[in-house]
C-alpha cells in the first residue's frame, strides 16, 4: 500500500501546458503525492527524470515525432524502477500496445479527475491500469478488413489500397465501410486513430 512505498514524485510530460497543468492540479492536491512536477517536451522530461528520479511519469503520446512513445521506451530500458503511464488525447492504448512501448497503464487525459486520481494510485501501489479489450465488433473485423485498415491507416486511398490488395475499388469501399461501422468511426483519420488505440495497428 502507498504507506509502505511513501510519498510519490510524479512528473507529468505533455506538450499542452493546459493540459499538463490540469493533470498536475488534479494530483498536486493527493496526499500520497509528494511532488508533481510538468515537462513540455520529451528532452526537458529526460533532463528532470535525471535530477528528480520521479517514481511516476506520467506521458502524453500527443508529443511531437512520437517522441512520447521513444521516451516511454527509454525509461523502461534504462530506469525500469520508474513506473510509466501513457495519456492519450482520446481513447486509451491497448494493453499490448501500451506494454509494447514500456508502460504499465494507458489512459485517456479527459476521463473524470477522480477515476484518473484512482487509476494512477492504483499504479504507485504497484498496480496496472489499462483499457477493457476491443468491442465485439471490432474483434470481427475480417482478415481482408483488417488488410484495408493497415493500408488506409498508413494514408492510402482507395484506388491506391485496390491496386496494391488487387481488388476493385468498389470492394474497396465496401470493406472500408464495414470497418468504419465496426470501429464505430466516421472517417478515415478517426478509423487510423481507434485502430491504433485498439492495438489494431503499430
Amino acid at each position: 500500500m502507498l504507506d509502505h512505498i511513501g510519498p510519490q514524485r510524479v512528473l507529468v510530460v505533455d506538450e499542452h501546458p493546459l493540459l499538463g497543468a490540469g493533470v498536475r492540479a488534479v494530483l498536486a492536491g493527493q496526499p500520497w503525492v509528494a511532488t508533481c512536477l510538468v515537462a513540455a517536451s520529451a528532452a526537458a522530461a529526460w533532463q528532470v527524470v535525471q535530477r528528480r528520479r520521479p517514481q511516476l511519469v506520467l506521458i502524453s503520446t500527443s508529443l511531437a515525432g512520437r517522441s512520447g512513445f521513444t521516451l516511454c521506451r527509454t525509461l523502461a530500458e534504462r530506469m525500469p524502477e520508474i513506473k510509466v503511464v501513457l495519456m492519450s488525447e482520446e481513447a486509451p492504448l491497448s494493453a499490448a500496445l501500451a506494454v509494447k512501448h514500456g508502460a504499465v497503464a494507458s489512459l485517456p487525459k479527459l476521463m473524470p479527475s477522480e477515476a484518473m486520481v484512482d487509476a494512477i494510485r492504483r499504479v504507485a501501489e504497484g498496480g496496472r491500469a489499462f483499457p477493457k479489450p476491443p468491442t465485439v465488433a471490432a474483434a470481427r473485423l475480417s482478415r481482408r478488413e483488417l488488410d484495408v485498415l493497415q493500408h488506409v491507416a498508413s494514408g492510402l486511398s482507395n484506388p491506391e489500397v485496390a491496386t496494391r490488395l488487387n481488388l476493385s475499388r468498389w470492394t474497396v469501399k465496401q470493406h472500408a465501410s464495414a470497418v468504419y461501422r465496426k470501429l464505430g468511426v466516421r472517417n478515415r483519420a478517426e478509423a487510423a486513430s481507434r485502430a491504433q488505440q485498439l492495438g489494431l495497428i503499430a
